[in-house]
């Protein structure tokens, strides 16, 4: 069976090939490929004539009568999903190896049809076909050289097109030279590729034709291919994915870079962590334009917010057009998905993605963040838009609290959440929720006791992150401290974040000289600053867990934060960080902050105490161990058991 570097299987393919196999009479098998959207036929049936020239015919046409040894025409498999029967091949000796790119399957096709065997197609045996730029093109698909299929084409014309049809070989090469330099003026008009790469393509065609059919008169009128002495029977590597492999769908309408919020940077740090443990695991996400790619262990499903049945699932749980037509979408996926095997879906709350997968065939899993209900009280921009919130966020609440009740499995970040959720929706969900900590990737920590006393601010800038109390904090440490300075970054200081400094009467700080205002950072400046950093100010008025403490953990950073909600849960205080009652407000945070930039020793302490608490129990794969259990139980359709918190564990 072949594939190409480019291309990935679907799980039943091998299985769905052999059966062809069951008749004595199948010489090679083949099945239908599907292009990088993942849901479009590249290639379904072709038929090949004796010059090589491919012919897409639709794939209900019947290619078992063109199976005649002679035929002007033959059914012909694309070599990436192509199968091939070992003692038909051994005896019509093997591909040539005349054949470096191009239609090397497509000549053993041809000599099998005429040794009597069949080329048969298996519809149901599927190949998802990306596309690798390499040596020979680009990543616009155009050729870098034009030698090796040149040199193919005319190698088959004098070989087998000679033979059939003598006077119409010289010809069909003479077409296929004057269509291939007219597509090279083609791209040349098109300013896709140079004249100097113009004429290089022209060359390589004329120097390839002229090798090609010279290597065909040298062949002295063989038939078979040259390489059936290097068929030795093979020493077979029987590969088993492990028993208890898990294939899980995560869904996220935004994933890093692009977004890099919480949510979306947890569930692909989950999705490559439990890729990482042997699950075969696919993403789900938005895009403008339908792709499906797959690369170490990961299935990449993008595809538009269009689809489904938007309406249906608005009337059964009363949520807005929005919401309600992505999460269509992915039902309408993890349906698509079904073949595959999934063992469950696991979502997020908000915003609900997922919730068209409740009560489906696919076990779902709910995981839970900060949800609207919980956000509401900080989101001064929904007070002001009486009309959003009553069209918007009310019904989202009310779909969040029938979710809360449905959900046959919920993963919870902290026990915070859930007591938080148990007095904001009524809803006491402890029997079926099991709390896993998030983990994030380690970063190199640097020298802690060293460092520059500098503060990261690390968040959106908006009331529920407290970024007007961190601002407030800042400005009196500068006023304190010559020598601190200050990092904002995770957002850009536009209008309304200039809004809220205005309003606090800290309108001075956004030009402050020891300030730098950083925007959305990439990941490895993100980690470079958590480095760099001698204090993390995480100011959150309600966080759920708390990623960003584990990430300065991570970093060996100490943390100064709020009471309350998740942090409570990462922190301890006196030890990797410092927690500052609620009603301290920015004034607190400032006193905190002084404290440890005034005290290496002490701050450089807190530092390796929180690299160990990271080690101990925040790393990837210490939540991923955690997790899997879960979507274990999810999968075997029984309740999720009362297990340890990843905390707990450690």
């Amino acid at each position: 069976a072949f594939i190409d570097d480019d291309a990935v299987p679907h799980p039943q393919w091998l299985t769905a090939l052999a059966r062809a196999y069951a008749d004595p009479r199948t010489g090679g098998a083949g099945g239908f490929t599907i292009d990088h959207t993942g849901v479009r036929w590249q290639v379904c049936k072709t038929v090949c004539d004796r010059f090589g020239n491919a012919h897409h015919v639709s794939r209900f046409f019947d290619t078992g009568p063109l199976n005649r040894p002679g035929s002007p025409v033959y059914p012909s498999l694309l070599g990436t999903n192509s199968s091939f029967r070992r003692s038909a091949l051994l005896e019509i000796g093997g591909f040539d190896h005349a054949f470096a790119y191009l239609l090397d399957e497509t000549e053993v096709c041809l000599r099998l049809v005429d040794a009597g065997h069949r080329i048969v197609y298996v519809p149901e045996a599927l190949v998802f076909h990306q596309f690798a730029p390499s040596h020979i093109r680009n990543p616009g698909r155009v050729p870098r050289t034009l030698y090796p299929s040149a040199r193919s084409k005319a190698y088959f014309i004098e070989r087998h097109g000679h033979a059939a049809l003598p006077a119409e070989a010289g010809p069909a090469l003479a077409r296929y030279e004057r269509e291939i330099r007219e597509a090279n003026a083609y791209l040349e008009g098109e300013g896709r590729i140079t004249p100097a790469h113009r004429a290089s393509l022209d060359a390589d065609l004329g120097w390839g034709i002229e090798e090609g059919r010279a290597l065909a008169r040298r062949c002295d009128g063989r038939r078979g291919g040259s390489l059936g002495p290097h068929m030795a029977a093979p020493a077979f590597l029987k590969v088993e994915p492990p028993a208890d492999r898990l294939r899980l769908a995560f869904v996220s309408r935004g994933l890093p870079p692009e977004v890099d919020a919480g949510i979306a940077r947890w569930t692909l740090t989950m999705a490559e962590g439990l890729a990482r443990r042997g699950h075969e695991i696919h993403l789900l996400s938005e895009g403008a334009e339908r792709q499906t790619s797959y690369a170490a262990g990961i299935w990449r499903h993008v595809f538009p917010a269009a689809g489904g049945a938007p309406e249906a699932l608005a009337e059964r749980w009363g949520l807005p057009p929005g919401p309600a037509a992505w999460a269509a979408a992915v039902a309408a996926e993890v349906d698509r998905l079904a073949s595959f095997g999934l063992d469950a879906v696991s979502f997020p709350i908000w915003d609900l993605e997922g919730i068209g997968c409740l009560g489906g065939p696919v076990p779902a899993v709910m995981s839970l963040h900060t949800t609207y209900a919980l956000s509401e009280p900080f989101r001064e921009d929904w007070a002001s838009r009486p009309v959003f919130a009553r069209q918007h966020v009310r019904p989202m609440i009310a779909a969040e609290t029938r979710a809360l009740a449905e959900a046959p499995a919920i993963l919870a970040n902290s026990r915070a959440i859930l007591r938080d959720i148990s007095a904001r929706y009524g809803i006491d969900a402890h029997e079926r929720a099991h709390v896993v900590a998030h983990g994030t990737a380690a970063i190199a920590p640097g020298d802690a006791e060293h460092r520059a006393p500098r503060v990261l601010f690390l968040g959106r800038f908006e009331a529920r992150k407290g970024f007007d109390l961190a601002a407030k904090a800042v400005s009196r440490l500068l006023a304190r401290l010559p020598s601190a300075e200050a990092v904002f970054a995770g957002d850009c200081l536009d209008g309304p974040g200039r809004a809220m400094l205005e309003a606090a009467g800290l309108g001075a700080l956004a030009d402050h000289p020891r300030v730098s205002w950083r925007g959305v950072l990439p990941r490895p400046d993100l980690d470079q600053s958590l480095r760099d950093a001698a204090v993390v100010l995480f100011p959150s008025r309600y966080e759920s867990f708390g990623l960003v403490a584990i990430e300065a953990f991570a970093a060996g950073t100490p943390v100064v934060a709020f009471e309350g909600s998740g942090p409570v849960e990462v922190i301890r205080n006196g030890e990797d960080g410092l927690l500052v009652p609620v009603e301290a407000g920015g004034d607190g945070l400032a006193d905190a902050l002084e404290r440890l930039l005034t005290d290496p020793r002490r701050r450089a302490a807190m530092g390796r105490a929180a690299r160990a608490a990271y080690e101990a129990r925040y790393t990837v794969d210490a939540m991923c161990a955690a997790a899997e259990q879960v979507y274990r139980q999810a999968a075997a359709g029984g309740r999720v058991a009362t297990l340890p918190s990843a905390e707990t564990a450690a």
